[in-house]
């Protein structure tokens, strides 16, 4: 087919508009649905499945040379190895009379820059649409990809209230095989590497982004989910450069009555300027998102378990029954009458002074709630760390125990604790039923 029929020159430089009808490869085009920095977006009829399909046209001259294009290719390939429910899969990478172009999931819907239009969504929705953002971002650092362009333009919002993210990874495939920083401007460096108004300041310092770049760019998203605005207003392109490097936004409240303290606290950490002292995961930041979305009560029942070596086994039942908010039944945990004596030597029998929490089973037949089990296993541990003679083994050592099989004592010994707490979570609608054991390892 002549290149003649296939697009539409234009004098922007993003590349051609493809003309509706056409085909590229197996695909015929329907209509242009967006347009952007990596280029033109259409949807378009799959004729060999049946099915409608995105598809990014690359602005021409991005794979200008053999070393571009086969790095694009091998991007392209990684990404679409990408397989999650919150990211748009990517299915084909092809090159049609000089029109190179990706095709992806087409999702149905708008995007959250559409669904906001200025304005803060409710409470519940920032924390539905938070929980689906950082478990995307969670799955997609887990296969060694960071987005680097994280923004309410790049998420897609469909009318059951599904999140996806689009164009992961895409603004890594921007960069040039050979950086030529010499010769480029800022404002090319900063259309490269992502979108202002949501860059963190590593990547405006030309750092190597990571994981927290990504999470620094989700802080943004929930600021302006939260309040209807982004962290810094309309400020002018350089005092934004100025403030996102060293000024602290306006606190959420202050534009949104409505935002609830966590939540704020939550966004806060987010977007602090140093990497360091941001959520370290995105794993991180789904469990404190969905703890806030939590209904408002739990039903536990904390057990103190001793088993001393003879075979008459004394069990003592510690009541703690009822409704309760989550963050009181974590932090009243030292309260529980003979956990803290117990911990602290203070009550007859063999001392605990070293302690593991292991990873807390989820009996809920749900895998979505993994994250919340293994968030109250992570604030048990914070917990309990609180107490200043006792020796608690942090959550990256203990994981390795997540469904193991193996009987305590031999996990006791591994870990060189005396302490072994072993539970359980499950779920039903809206009630959270936590069970614990703290088991003296070495008689078990």
């Amino acid at each position: 087919m002549g290149g003649g029929g296939i697009f539409r020159m234009t004098s922007r430089p993003s590349g051609p508009d493809l003309a509706v009808g056409i085909n590229l490869g197996h695909y015929r085009i329907a209509e242009k649905i967006g347009a952007g920095g990596m280029g033109e977006v259409y949807r378009a009829h799959d004729e060999h499945l049946a099915r409608d399909v995105a598809i990014k046209v690359l602005p021409a001259g991005t794979l200008s040379d053999p070393s571009a294009r086969r790095h694009f290719r091998n991007e392209a390939l990684a990404l679409s190895k990408l397989n999650h429910p919150g990211i748009a899969t990517i299915y084909d990478f092809d090159t049609q009379d000089g029109v190179d172009f990706l095709v992806m999931e087409y999702i149905p819907g708008m995007t959250l820059s559409e669904k906001l239009a200025g304005r803060p969504l409710a409470e519940k929705e920032v924390l539905a649409l938070g929980v689906q953002l950082a478990e995307a971002l969670a799955a997609a650092h887990a296969g060694g990809v960071v987005h680097r362009d994280v923004k309410p333009g790049n998420l897609r919002v469909t009318g059951d209230g599904r999140l996806k993210v689009l164009d992961f990874g895409l603004a890594k495939l921007r960069l040039p095989v050979v950086p030529s920083a010499a010769t480029e401007s800022i404002d090319q460096t900063l259309a490269m590497t992502g979108t202002l108004p949501y860059m963190a300041p590593e990547q405006l310092l030309g750092e190597e982004a990571d994981a927290r770049t990504d999470i620094h760019s989700a802080g943004a998203v929930l600021y302006e989910m939260a309040t209807g605005q982004r962290p810094f207003g309309k400020l002018e392109r350089a005092q934004l450069i100025t403030a996102i490097l060293r000024q602290a936004p306006v606190p959420p409240a202050q534009l949104n009555p409505q935002v609830p303290a966590e939540l704020e606290r939550l966004i806060g950490k987010c977007l602090e300027k140093d990497p360091e002292n941001r959520y370290q995961s995105a794993k991180e930041l789904a469990v404190d998102l969905r703890r806030l979305g939590m209904p408002s009560s739990v039903t536990a029942s904390w057990r103190v378990v001793e088993r001393p070596r003879s075979r008459l086994r004394r069990k003592v039942l510690l009541g703690l029954t009822g409704v309760l908010v989550v963050a009181a039944l974590l932090l009243g945990l030292n309260a529980v009458s003979g956990w803290r004596e117990r911990l602290l030597g203070k009550e007859a029998g063999a001392a605990i002074h070293s302690l593991a929490v292991l990873p807390l089973a989820n009996l809920s037949g749900d895998p979505e709630q993994e994250y919340f089990a293994d968030g109250m296993t992570e604030e048990l541990i914070t917990d309990l760390s609180k107490i200043g003679s006792l020796k608690v083994i942090s959550r990256t050592s203990v994981m390795q125990y997540k469904d193991a099989r193996k009987p305590l004592r031999e996990i006791g010994r591994e870990l060189g604790v005396q302490g072994v707490i072993e539970g359980s979570v499950r779920r039903v609608g809206d009630r959270v039923r936590i069970t614990a054991q703290l088991i003296y390892a070495p008689s078990d």
